[in-house]
């Protein structure tokens, strides 16, 4: 089939380049609404005379924007301490990029990941990042630090990371590494690695360190393309609606341990159909080193995956664009059907993840007895 790589990625993304356009558009849109009103008038006004596309699209300034718009155009709140704030933060910043240049930003500061264009900071001035974006979370506050690793620690596996990316996919890298800009460090934990993003903050990752992982580069691998997986939504989604069905329809999520909706359900679907598919080649190609944990993972996973592809076929209204976009889905599972055949995992661990999924349907539906499905 032909591809716009709604789900996969390419070298050289048309369909991203074409949304990014529109979103460098909006953005030009949300200032020039901004500056008609008493906020910084002559500083977006200078800006928008140069040579701004790097500065506005730079998901720091990008986030800012985002917010101002929200809060002073769109809610008409003007004098909110946190508004102020985050004025003079873009006030500052716009000042220096006018007088200097993009590199000495204070949101450039730290060195690239290895291999990559990428950083990995806890400099962050993305102000939708005091709120968790995560269900699992434990708190209603992120805590952007390096905990219980050093940041060399940090610095080196993530190095270890794209090194392994680059191996088992080169395009998904190459795409990767033209844009995603951070890679921010949000919490240490054992036996987890939670992740999040912001729809209002474009290629910036939140990620975790999974400290008594084996091979934390594979955990990762993992949280890296499904929070890159939900930022290309999130572009798309300044647009484009996913889902006509209504907001009171609650589903089944073979992902999620509650009543969510079909929206979601959606979003875990384009999201793990393409990070499983991953972690099926890292570990056809040897690179898991013929781990059964991640084997069984693997293995669960794509029984969860064919089961949120039943919901969606089944219940979800989607737009033109987005049955578009679950066609894609579609191709990527069927690369996966043909992995997991090469792959050839026992029958004890067949059944294994079968078992899981059966139990964890039952113990939702016992929750939430009248859910769609």
């Amino acid at each position: 089939m032909k591809l716009n790589y709604y789900v996969l990625w390419t070298q050289d993304n048309i369909m991203l380049n074409n949304y990014l356009n529109k979103y460098y558009t909006l953005l030009i849109t949300y200032l020039t609404e901004l500056s008609d009103t008493w906020i910084l008038t002559q500083e977006i006004n200078e800006l928008l005379k140069i040579n701004n596309r790097d500065f506005i699209l730079n998901p720091d300034y990008s986030s800012i924007i985002n917010l101002l718009y929200k809060e002073i155009i769109k809610l008409n709140k003007q004098n909110l301490w946190n508004i102020n704030k985050y004025i003079d933060k873009l006030k500052n910043e716009i000042n220096f990029f006018l007088k200097w240049n993009f590199s000495n930003l204070s949101s450039n500061i730290w060195t690239n990941i290895s291999w990559t264009n990428i950083k990995l900071t806890d400099i962050d001035l993305n102000p939708y990042n005091i709120l968790e974006a995560h269900p699992d979370h434990k708190s209603n506050w992120v805590w952007l630090w390096w905990w219980e690793c050093s940041q060399e620690e940090w610095l080196k596996i993530y190095e270890k990371t794209f090194e392994l990316l680059k191996q088992v996919d080169s395009w998904i890298y190459s795409e990767l590494n033209k844009i995603i800009k951070k890679i921010i460090p949000i919490w240490t934990s054992k036996w987890v690695h939670n992740s999040c993003s912001y729809k209002e903050c474009i290629w910036h990752l939140y990620l975790w360190y999974t400290i008594d992982s084996s091979n934390p580069e594979i955990n990762n691998l993992e949280a890296i393309i499904h929070e890159s997986s939900h930022n290309k939504l999130n572009l798309i989604m300044h647009f484009d609606p996913i889902i006509l069905n209504t907001k009171e329809e609650k589903y089944y999520s073979a992902i999620r341990p509650d009543a969510r909706h079909i929206h979601w359900v959606f979003i875990w679907y384009h999201a793990f159909a393409p990070t499983m598919y991953i972690l099926m080649k890292a570990y056809r190609d040897w690179y898991l080193w013929n781990d059964d944990f991640w084997l069984e993972k693997i293995v669960l996973y794509h029984i969860k995956t064919k089961f949120l592809q039943k919901v969606i076929k089944k219940y979800a209204k989607l737009t033109k664009l987005w049955i578009e976009i679950s066609e894609e889905i579609d191709y990527v599972i069927g690369l996966m059907d043909e992995i997991l055949k090469e792959l050839n995992p026992s029958k004890e661990v067949i059944n294994r993840a079968r078992e899981k999924q059966i139990e964890h349907f039952k113990q939702v539906n016992f929750k939430y007895p009248h859910l769609e499905y």
